[in-house]
């Protein structure tokens, strides 16, 4: 059977630490920003996206700050989007726009704020980078669903740290089959089961009063209990999901 690459980047990626899909999109996350910075800093639709974006968001922009060398495309990407906000004050300047705006302001002391320029500012579209890293998020989560059935998936999934809860979620959604259902919840329990264990041993061992043996694997299971429920660290911080 051929399988797809996102199917070989999960097996690959659960022989790491922390949850899968989440490694997968940090990793996709650099790899986007280096190939924005290294190869389309002047393509036109690159630098229209940043116009409409108003650059990316928060999180993103400042990404691309802590790719070092790539400066000189960070100015020029940044100089297109500042060019647009101008334009746009610019164009709100005309004597007739400035009545109408000079009018709103004034509107604001009675309760009828005005908000045409800065709807005008808000951004068009949504971050590149957000919308790369949704996307790519979507078909790791099929693919995993689609081949769960698969041996090699179930095995490398036993000797895994699992998925983070908020992904864990998403696989449960997407799975129709109740005996591949079943499989993976059992196996995600015994994991959270372990973690749980751990934590335990943790504390006991961390106390203040306490004589035995050294701290063992749990002594990052505090570390791994963040990931577990919340997802590696970053790696959802601009992505949408169901509560």
């Amino acid at each position: 059977m051929a399988y797809p690459q996102t199917y070989v980047d999960l097996i690959d990626q659960l022989g790491r630490r922390g949850c899968a899909v989440c490694g997968l999109i940090l990793r996709d996350e650099n790899r986007y920003i280096d190939s924005l910075l290294y190869e389309f800093v002047n393509d036109t639709d690159i630098q229209q996206a940043f116009r409409h974006g108003r650059g990316l968001c928060n999180h993103h922009s400042w990404l691309l700050t802590h790719h070092y060398g790539y400066s000189l495309g960070v100015s020029i990407l940044f100089e297109a989007a500042l060019d647009e906000v101008i334009n746009i004050l610019e164009s709100e300047n005309s004597s007739s726009q400035f009545r109408r705006l000079e009018t709103a302001v004034s509107g604001r002391f009675s309760g009828k704020g005005n908000s045409i320029l800065a709807d005008k500012l808000d951004s068009k579209i949504p971050c590149l980078v957000c919308t790369s890293l949704a996307e790519a998020e979507a078909r790791y989560l099929t693919t995993f669903a689609k081949y769960w059935s698969d041996i090699t998936l179930q095995t490398t999934y036993q000797q895994s740290n699992g998925l983070c809860l908020p992904h864990f979620r998403d696989v449960l959604r997407r799975i129709s089959e109740p005996k591949e259902y079943a499989l993976l919840i059992e196996i995600q329990r015994a994991k959270w089961k372990t973690l749980k264990a751990e934590l335990a041993q943790y504390q006991i061992k961390t106390a203040y009063n306490y004589v035995g043996e050294a701290i063992g694997a749990e002594a990052d299971s505090w570390r791994r209990a963040v990931t577990s429920l919340t997802g590696d660290e970053h790696a959802l911080l601009t992505l949408t999901r169901p509560l």
